[in-house]
């Protein structure tokens, strides 16, 4: 069975992933070795069927059930073996770097187009499982945003995160160091790392420093892309870092591109690694309008303002990059050394820095626009977990750190909440004992606010709609919750008292 698979294989890895005929003997032997088999398939095989293929779906399914009847492997060792098949069967790195380069040349978006789908037919974005990620738009009266719940990305923990830097310094002996470095291209995985065999990355050239592009098997949005510093050392927002940003959406001015700011809470999920996040896709903060224009003295060539969002915005757009540049960096440094204890801001404490900016780059025509997501990670009795964090009563939706995608409204929801809030639907829905139900299921007792909110409807009530509008109004109120310049009377006064002290 194995043999057919392989000849499948074959002339699906001709048809999409540029196998050279010459190369299929050599292919075919490498293979048949590989998975233990000791002559070629001979009997005809439905080539037009596989020829029609746009993901590898149906022959990984077929290669994993052949390998489970060989019996000659077992559990996770066996996607480990049929990430390393996909991986022979893709062009090596240099052929598709010589290809993206060829292709970036005559049109840049056709370039990264066709690294996203080659990304696809080796099966390192399962696009299947992504298809299956729930989604919606949650609308607002000013802005809207998007939600999803993701199936594939694991949920994790914001000490866990916080921790890896620590971990990291002992780390020189491990291989690859992290999950984004360079040594992933090809690597066979382990208990840390994921097998990579068929990733593919780009070399990129930014500001005089060695980077890469690859996409994210996750794919939160369209074309979602990983830009990561070829050396491994933590992340740090700097001009130096904005400078890479604006470098990079000069080589792709079809991207955006954003930082995760470089502290625990208000970070991403990998802080020991620099790198950025990007794509193809307008996200919902980039639609709000501007609340207000900022009068500038030193900055002439910029326009200011203060955007109208949830959370707290300053919105740059500049022709003039060198300008534009050190407009933000006066920013940045100015809020690193804010404080005001009105508001539960401090710049840092006896813990460490506080402060610090999540910024995005786009380029619209000649135009940059660089947005400035003002953060804060403090901690307190009240709010253990982060001031302007998630507050408590939302953890049930929502506890990891707030990063960039979600600080720009697209909201990734960890996989449990599909089964966890469908159960609850059916409760309700069903007209079930609710302590008995949670007695069985005790993992819905997280969810006591959507649970006595739902308890106040009538039995026939829709209630899929009204988790769903909990679900949405959740997320908008984290984002609120994230604010360091709240939308009331003393939010307000303190954010005319910062802008009024960048003295721009």
């Amino acid at each position: 069975m194995l043999n057919a698979t392989i000849e499948k294989l074959l002339v699906y890895a001709k048809t999409r992933l540029d196998l050279n005929p010459k190369d299929i003997d050599y292919k075919r032997n490498e293979l048949l070795a590989l998975l233990n088999q000791t002559a070629p398939y001979k009997e005809a095989i439905n080539v037009s069927e596989i020829k029609s293929l746009k993901v590898p779906d149906t022959l990984i399914e077929e290669l994993r059930v052949g390998i489970i009847a060989e019996g000659f492997l077992m559990g996770e060792d066996i996607d480990y073996l049929i990430t390393d098949v996909m991986g022979r069967l893709s062009p090596l790195p240099s052929q598709v770097d010589a290809k993206f380069f060829e292709i970036y040349h005559k049109n840049r978006e056709k370039a990264t187009d066709y690294l996203y789908n080659l990304s696809i037919y080796n099966n390192y974005i399962q696009k299947s499982k992504v298809e299956q990620n729930m989604q919606w738009v949650a609308h607002f009266p000013t802005n809207d945003i998007e939600i999803t719940i993701n199936l594939a990305k694991p949920e994790k923990d914001n000490k866990a995160i916080a921790a890896l830097i620590k971990k990291d310094n002992g780390a020189e002996s491990k291989y690859p160091q992290c999950v984004l470095c360079k040594e992933n291209v090809g690597f066979r995985g382990n208990s840390y790392n994921p097998a990579r065999q068929n990733l593919r990355t780009i070399p990129l050239h930014l500001d005089n420093e060695n980077w890469f592009l690859q996409y994210s098997p996750y794919v939160y949005y369209d074309k979602h892309c990983i830009v990561i510093d070829e050396v491994h050392e933590p992340m740090v927002v700097s001009s130096r870092n904005i400078a890479k940003q604006l470098a990079f959406v000069d080589q792709f001015p079809h991207f955006f591109i954003g930082t995760n700011s470089d502290l625990p809470i208000v970070g991403g999920s990998i802080l020991n690694h620099e790198h950025f996040q990007g794509g193809a896709y307008v996200l919902p903060m980039m639609k709000a309008k501007s609340a207000f224009n900022i009068r500038t003295r030193h900055f002439h060539q910029v326009n200011i303002s203060y955007l109208d969002w949830y959370n707290s915005v300053l919105l740059l757009k500049s022709n003039n990059k060198k300008r534009l540049l050190e407009a933000a960096s006066h920013i940045l440094t100015s809020w690193r050394e804010y404080s005001d204890e009105s508001v539960d801001i401090l710049a840092s404490s006896k813990s460490g820095q506080h402060n610090t900016i999540t910024v995005i780059a786009r380029k619209i025509s000649s135009t940059y626009h660089l947005y400035m997501v003002l953060r804060n990670n403090r901690c307190s009795k009240a709010y253990p977990e982060g001031i302007f964090h998630a507050h408590p009563e939302h953890h049930a939706i929502k506890k990891e750190g707030i990063g960039l995608i979600e600080a720009m409204g697209l909201f990734i929801l960890p996989a449990r909440l599909k089964r966890q809030l469908a159960e609850i639907e059916d409760i309700f829905t069903n007209d079930t004992n609710i302590a008995m139900a949670l007695d069985k299921q005790p993992d819905l007792k997280i969810f006591d606010k959507l649970i006595s909110e739902l308890q106040t409807f009538p039995r026939g009530s829709d209630f899929h709609q009204l988790i769903e509008n909990f679900v949405n109004e959740t997320c908008r109120d984290i984002l609120i919750n994230t604010a360091v310049f709240k939308d009331d009377d003393q939010g307000q006064a303190a954010r005319d008292r910062f802008i009024k002290g960048l003295k721009l």
